[in-house]
């Protein structure tokens, strides 16, 4: 059946993960060599762990898929702040997997001890403790569901030892993957709009994070109105 790893490095294969950023560390052990015994998902070195995340947040951006970054206890996995950060921001979907020391000596000043959960909330859509193994598979599943439907960053703290533990196994359910959806207005504010653009002397569009996707739509209507295009921030990258 395998350690706790495997099951996790089998639901991330799942939902389409092809690698994970990362520095490998002491508390980390048991799961890049869960990933070096599956063989199917890259394990992306780097110097530093803020790298890490900041390549995460890109592949997301990049990509509109769920990306991995993974940092050991400590100052490892809070190197990760910035690039998470980053990605909350923008609205991409990324895991985090913050290993933790031991759980037992959690609470006892033990070297290099952080509380991660606590550290990365305010960056995240989703942040929570695995202090049993018996947590698994179930609440990395709600990390990625939070991560790729509110496109935000989900944080999964683990301690090094739960890794190793034997796992359950799972009972195996739906990849949890993007779902690409169409968003639109009904006819009527449909309607109004082009009405009051056809009635308009001069108009300028300003372009957002709304147009992601619509980059010829925009530059055809655009065309239309003969109208100059600007964007906010969010809207560069898209137009």
């Amino acid at each position: 059946m395998g350690t706790v790893a495997d099951t996790i490095v089998e639901i991330l294969e799942d939902s389409g993960v092809k690698r994970v950023y990362g520095l490998p560390g002491d508390s980390l052990n048991g799961f890049t060599d869960a990933l070096r015994r599956a063989g199917n998902i890259t394990w992306e070195h780097v110097r530093h762990e803020e790298a890490a995340a900041f390549a995460a947040s890109s592949e997301a951006a990049l990509t509109g898929e769920l990306a991995v970054c993974a940092g050991s206890c400590g100052p490892g996995n809070l190197h990760l702040i910035n690039g998470l950060f980053d990605a909350n921001r923008s609205r991409v979907p990324v895991l985090a997997i913050a290993a933790q020391i031991p759980g037992p000596e959690i609470g006892s000043t033990y070297f290099q001890e952080t509380h991660p959960q606590d550290l990365f909330r305010e960056c995240s859509v989703y942040t929570e403790l695995v202090s049993t193994p018996e947590q698994l598979p179930r609440l990395l599943e709600i990390a990625l569901r939070a991560a790729v439907e509110q496109r935000g960053v989900a944080v999964l703290v683990i301690p090094g030892e739960i890794f190793l533990k034997q796992s359950n196994g799972r009972r195996k359910s739906a990849a949890i993957r993007q779902a690409h959806r169409v968003t639109r207005p009904a006819e009527a504010e449909l309607r109004a709009a082009a009405d009051m653009l056809n009635a308009a002397h001069k108009v300028t569009i300003l372009g957002g994070a709304g147009t992601e996707n619509a980059h010829d739509q925009v530059l055809a209507i655009a065309e239309k109105l003969k109208a100059p295009i600007v964007h906010a921030l969010r809207g560069k990258e898209f137009l």
